[in-house]
């Protein structure tokens, strides 16, 4: 399994605008050819960030999904060219599982579902709160989602964690990390 892990930086103060726009007319598309396993807007760290994690079965399929989605004349022409004026750069990383749970497994399995579009009065974050962090930092069991090993991109062999649980419990957890991000994930988000 292959995940990509895209980042996206906005305008300040646009990510909101990017969200709604994605979730409300973005999501119905994208997930027609991408397998979307999670999205988040980060609340720590780089601010103006939304992270988002995409599974592949190999290289080779996400190849395929993306030049599929090269093709949609609704996402090249309807979502891009308004969406994307907020963003201002854009990155990626391309990663092995080194550790995974029974929520990251159930995500992987519905990978290629279709995702509807959101109504606009609905909300755009859930409740929960994760973080990522980038660094040998070992499982100390705390809300782990899922463990990974940077194969392209910056920093490659570099480890991430993908974590849930409360505020204080995934500052702890970041201990020893080189970095950390609180994630706020989309209501729409698979994993959440």
């Amino acid at each position: 399994m292959l995940l990509e892990l895209r980042t996206y930086d906005m305008k300040p103060g646009k990510a909101p605008a990017y969200l709604t726009q994605f979730r409300t007319q973005g999501v119905g598309l994208v997930t027609r050819h991408l397998p979307m396993l999670g999205y988040w807007l980060v609340d720590t760290g780089r601010l103006n960030r939304i992270e988002h994690l995409w599974a592949y079965a190999s290289f080779e399929e996400r190849d395929a999904c993306r030049a599929s989605l090269a093709q949609d004349a609704e996402w090249m022409e309807g979502f891009i060219p308004t969406a994307f004026e907020h963003v201002v750069a854009q990155s990626n990383r391309l990663m092995q599982i080194e550790k995974s749970s029974p929520a990251l497994k159930d995500a992987i399995a519905q990978r290629k579902a279709h995702h509807a579009n959101q109504a606009a009065d609905s909300p755009m974050l859930a409740q929960s709160l994760h973080a990522l962090e980038v660094g040998a930092n070992p499982d100390n069991g705390v809300g782990l989602i899922g463990q990974f090993r940077v194969v392209s991109g910056d920093c490659p062999g570099q480890i991430i964690s993908l974590r849930s649980g409360a505020f204080a419990d995934l500052c702890t957890a970041a201990t020893g990390s080189l970095s950390q991000e609180i994630l706020r994930p989309l209501s729409l988000s698979p994993l959440r």
